[in-house]
């Protein structure tokens, strides 16, 4: 699978170099930069995209700006892209209104897409190439090995796409069990992210909050708790 991942910097950068490292070896990961300023709406895709696209089965979106989401279909058409994964980690860089929008332009395109909010809770689906990805990366799954009442070890067997599973796994072996839930949420913070700490309106929470529930979630379904 060729994955092109379009970036506004180096949490996005960073995504992929954790798509390329703990990927299936037969993945091809590219990457766009994009502009860290672009216009809210953009006229002429053409002054701000390369004349030449690495060609791509996915289109991986990690924008922070709604400049940069605005221009996923253009990307998407430029790369040959037949599945979109948009993060949705900032509500102001993707508001509902320009998402339902885009989706609008992919589905007359007739490319799949998901906005899975926030990155970390993508499970897969509408397509194919969307289950390929999300059996490796996204809600995180972790198996989880005690020895008493302390944690004996942990094999992730998907990862986030950040890597803060895998990060969050490093440090939880000798974690009393009945700590590790909350030990993990709270390391979890300080792995870098994407997500954003501002109110989301729909969630009557931060999507940075959600992203450590998922962890927190992720870590009781390994140990097997209620």
């Amino acid at each position: 699978m060729k994955i092109l991942v379009s970036s506004q910097g180096r949490y996005g950068e960073r995504i992929a170099a954790n798509l390329r490292g703990n990927g299936p070896p037969e993945w091809e990961v590219a990457v766009l930069p994009l502009p860290a300023r672009l216009p809210a709406i953009i006229d002429d895709p053409s002054a701000f995209l390369p004349s030449a696209m690495p060609q791509a089965d996915l289109l991986v979106s990690l924008h922070e700006t709604p400049g940069a989401a605005d221009l996923i279909p253009d990307i998407a058409k430029m790369c040959g892209a037949r599945a979109v994964l948009a993060a949705v980690d900032h509500p102001a860089a993707c508001p509902p209104g320009l998402a339902n929008q885009i989706r609008k332009r992919l589905d007359g395109m007739g490319v799949a897409h998901s906005f899975p909010r926030p990155l970390c809770g993508f499970e897969g689906g509408p397509h194919d190439l969307l289950e390929a990805f999300a059996a490796r990366f996204g809600r995180p799954i972790l198996s989880i090995r005690r020895d008493g009442d302390r944690v004996l070890s942990v094999e992730v067997l998907r990862d986030a796409p950040c890597g803060s599973a895998r990060f969050v796994a490093s440090i939880l072996p000798g974690v009393r069990v009945p700590e590790a839930a909350d030990t993990g949420a709270l390391r979890h913070h300080h792995h870098p992210c994407l997500a954003s700490m501002e109110i989301d309106p729909d969630l009557n929470d931060t999507i940075m909050h959600l992203s450590g529930y998922i962890v927190r979630a992720a870590i009781r379904a390994g140990l097997k708790e209620p």
